[in-house]
């Protein structure tokens, strides 16, 4: 991030207004917002359009397990938003910068716990999330790529939190809508273009996440 940018954005803090740094901090908040509600339809949207309820079920039964990865995501980031805010305004860089690192890496260690043990009891998660007979392939199908996304999910879910916190609202939303984006251009072309079904939206979904952690 450029060093001048992060240190006016911090110093708007104790210059602007309250009303003013509100408005700028919740407008690109609130439109990250809509575009995840609009992200979590987009695969059950495309897959409605091939005709087949089996696939848009199989998205259905997966979807409670890719927002876990999003909550814990969001855990750190808000938690480490309250510490890392404060040690700006103290004036300690180095410990934000110490507190973000820590968010970073628990995302990658707890993700990574979180994806290997789902992969090898990805049949007992199935039942769990309750699949039927019918739908049981097709949602195994999609968890055994989707789940691939659960690093990159939780970075980034925190560090748009953590990126707010430097007062770069307009950073965290354009990272949030260029993933979002990627996938909604992604899942017509993987799912109905080449015809991969569910395999395509949870490889589009996985394309997305990781460029939006990037």
């Amino acid at each position: 991030m450029n060093h001048e940018n992060k240190t006016s954005a911090i110093a708007s803090f104790k210059t602007d207004s309250i009303p003013k740094i509100v408005i700028k901090n919740s407008i690109p908040a609130l439109i990250a917002m809509i575009m995840v509600m609009v992200y979590n339809l987009a695969d059950t949207f495309f897959l409605g359009l091939t005709h087949n309820d089996l696939q848009v079920t199989a998205v259905s039964f997966a979807t409670p397990l890719f927002m876990i990865f999003m909550s814990l995501g969001t855990l750190f980031g808000v938690g480490g938003t309250s510490v890392i805010s404060r040690a700006l305004g103290e004036g300690k860089t180095d410990y934000a910068k110490k507190a973000c690192s820590f968010c970073m890496w628990s995302c990658v260690a707890v993700g990574g716990v979180m994806m290997a043990l789902l992969w090898i009891f990805l049949d007992d998660v199935t039942v769990m999330l309750g699949a039927s007979a019918e739908s049981m392939k097709l949602t195994k199908d999609y968890l055994a790529i989707v789940i691939g996304c659960g690093i990159f999910s939780m970075i980034s879910n925190c560090f748009s939190s953590i990126v707010r916190t430097e007062g770069q609202a307009m950073k965290a939303m354009t990272g949030t809508l260029i993933g979002n984006l990627l996938n909604l251009i992604l899942d017509p072309i993987f799912i109905l273009g080449f015809k991969w079904g569910v395999v395509g939206a949870a490889v589009a979904t996985v394309i997305g996440n990781a460029v939006a952690a990037g």
